[in-house]
């Protein structure tokens, strides 16, 4: 979730300066020949390019624990530790946070 939410974040980090420029040609009815766009992107959205395409190598799932929560759920024996979820989240929105400051 982290990863995900940081890779559509900072998207466009790497994205340094986009310019849009007009021709000042115009045709017979006056209106601008051509828009022409262009996008100067930095190193960082190289780096960003090369960390999306490792990250999508990379399994994160562990089948093992998987296989025993889902037998868990089925049996209804499962218990969500209510504490440690709590200070999940609590940590996570202080690093979200944390990480904004730092801009």
């Amino acid at each position: 979730m982290k990863v995900e939410n940081l890779l559509k974040t900072s998207a466009l980090s790497g994205v340094k300066e986009v310019k849009g420029h007009r021709n000042r040609a115009s045709s017979k009815s006056g209106a601008p020949k051509g828009i022409r766009d262009e996008v100067e992107l930095t190193g960082s959205a190289d780096k960003l390019r090369e960390l999306e395409t490792t990250l999508a190598e990379v399994d994160v799932s562990n089948p093992g624990k998987v296989e025993s929560i889902r037998q868990a759920i089925a049996e209804g024996s499962f218990q969500v530790n209510d504490e440690a979820v709590a200070e999940g989240l609590v940590k996570e929105t202080l690093d979200q946070l944390s990480h904004r400051l730092k801009r």
